[in-house]
């Protein structure tokens, strides 16, 4: 009984066989378009030919600020710390402004005391001129106290530009954002004491998040494709899938040498940054177009093979057996070639 079961299910296992058999083979003997190969249908479509780069994103000139102080003294008030948002000309700290106002002070007063003297010289001067007129007095007593007036004025306007001067300094002891940003880094604290003799020292430094540009690294054989003006499109690993545009703003002259690999740095405006915030030192991946063209004869990179010549060749599927075809080809992407001659639209390629 089991031996009868054992040959029953034999049977029926050949019935399948072979009924695949002809499904898959003889069958496409007959119907040339039900063929046993995988095959594409060589069609029109638009094509991009692009450099790919990797790259970082950079702050723009101008978009990142060390802000110091141009006066010493003890840190007062600090008003930031790390991440804080600012807008152009808001307080950030304030040294001890007690010294400079003194200074303002006093010279305030010699202004003072110079005013009242040059007022009453000035009467001198003029009523000398009148008695020299008279002959009441000699030329020479009319020339000194012209000489003390010029004097006079002189010590006033010395000590009016002291007092711009103190001024000054005393309005350097608030220590104001140039730009809008975010705080990136804070180098020091409150009551601390800064020397501002011969460096300016940094209190903290901005960052512009919204003036970013990207800088894409082009290997020597690839750069002599970009030109300024051209669309690129680049992601980030901080957002995945988002695709981030710009345009090549400039293209530096000196080349970047690391392992021996030169690279050319290509500077791109950032266009659309809705949404997002992208940061400085991120790495990004970038593809810069370098020609366009619409509606092109293509064909798949993986049906193209090569012979020992290193030609171009696919296989031609006609009548269900596969022909071989060489190719001349032009620009390509990622998937496709673009198809100069030796194919036309409707052909079908066996794709290896």
């Amino acid at each position: 009984m089991n031996m009868k079961l054992i040959l029953y299910f034999a049977a029926i296992g050949i019935v399948l066989i072979a009924a695949w058999y002809y499904l898959i083979y003889a069958r496409n003997a007959d119907d040339p378009d039900k063929p046993g190969y995988t095959f594409t249908t060589i069609q029109l479509k638009d094509l991009t030919q692009s450099v790919t780069a990797t790259g970082i994103i950079k702050p723009q000139v101008g978009a990142e600020v060390k802000v110091g102080a141009q006066v010493s003294g003890t840190v007062k008030e600090l008003y930031v710390e790390i991440g804080s948002k600012v807008k152009q000309n808001e307080l950030l700290a304030v040294i001890d402004p007690g010294v400079y106002q003194a200074k303002v002070n006093g010279i305030s007063a010699q202004i003072e005391d110079a005013v009242i003297e040059k007022k009453y010289t000035e009467l001198d001067l003029q009523r000398d001129k009148i008695l020299f007129t008279h002959n009441s007095i000699t030329k020479q007593q009319l020339e000194q106290i012209s000489q003390k007036y010029e004097l006079v004025c002189s010590k006033l306007n010395q000590a009016q530009a002291n007092y711009d001067y103190a001024r000054l300094q005393l309005d350097y002891t608030k220590i104001l954002s140039p730009i809008n940003g975010i705080v990136s880094s804070v180098a020091t604290q409150q009551g601390e004491t800064v020397a501002a003799n011969f460096t300016s020292p940094i209190f903290v430094t901005i960052i512009n998040l919204d003036k970013l540009e990207l800088w894409a690294y082009v290997d020597e054989t690839d750069i002599g494709k970009v030109r300024i003006g051209q669309k690129v499109t680049f992601y980030v690993d901080t957002y995945p899938g988002t695709r981030f545009e710009g345009v090549v703003k400039t293209i530096h002259p000196d080349a970047e040498i690391q392992n021996n690999v030169v690279n050319y740095v290509v500077v791109v405006t950032i266009r659309n940054l809705e949404g997002f915030t992208l940061r400085p030192q991120m790495d990004a991946t970038a593809s810069l177009l370098t020609e366009f063209k619409k509606d092109v004869l293509t064909v798949p990179k993986r049906s193209v093979q090569f012979d020992d010549s290193g030609k171009k060749y696919v296989n031609l599927l006609i009548n269900g057996n596969p022909v071989k075809r060489y190719l001349i080809t032009g620009i390509n992407d990622e998937k496709y070639y673009e198809v100069l001659s030796g194919l036309a639209p409707g052909d079908k390629v066996i794709i290896n």
